[in-house]
C-alpha cells in the first residue's frame, strides 16, 4: 500500500537535518509551511517517491540531495532561496517536473549537481552556482 508523508502540516522548521530514505512504500512527500532546514535536506533511496513538495521551503543550510528515487517524476519548492553547500539531483530517471527557484530569483548554492535525471535540461531548475 502506497504511503504518504503529507501530515506533518503544521512543521515549519527543522534545526537540524531532515532525511528521508529506504521507504519502500513511500508515494508522496509534502511539507506545505516547511520554511527553512538548518542543516541538510537528505531525500535517497525511496522506490516509489513519485511527488516532492515543499512549497514554502526558502532556505537550507547546508545541502539538499535527492538521490536514488526512480520514480520521482515532480519536485515542488519554488521559493527555495538558498542552499549553504550542494544542491544535488542524482539517480531520479523520472525527474520532468522541476520547480526549483523562479527565473527573476533563482536558488543560490556553492555546488549544482545533476545527473541521471529524466530530462537532460530541466527547465524549472533556476540556480546561480556561487557564493
Amino acid at each position: 500500500m502506497p504511503l504518504s508523508l503529507d501530515q506533518a502540516t503544521a512543521l515549519e522548521h527543522v534545526g537540524d537535518t531532515l532525511y528521508i530514505g529506504f521507504n519502500d512504500d513511500l508515494a508522496r512527500v509534502s511539507f506545505p509551511r516547511l520554511k527553512t532546514i538548518s542543516g541538510a535536506l537528505i531525500v535517497e533511496s525511496n522506490p516509489a517517491l513519485k511527488e516532492l513538495h515543499l512549497p514554502a521551503l526558502e532556505s537550507v543550510g547546508r545541502y539538499l540531495h535527492v538521490h536514488d528515487c526512480l520514480v520521482l517524476a515532480e519536485l515542488l519548492a519554488p521559493k527555495l532561496r538558498s542552499v549553504g553547500g550542494e544542491l544535488s539531483l542524482v539517480a531520479c530517471p523520472r525527474l520532468t517536473t522541476v520547480r526549483v527557484g523562479v527565473a527573476s530569483q533563482p536558488v543560490t548554492a556553492i555546488r549544482l549537481e545533476v545527473r541521471d535525471c529524466g530530462a537532460p535540461l530541466l527547465p524549472g531548475l533556476h540556480a546561480r552556482v556561487g557564493g
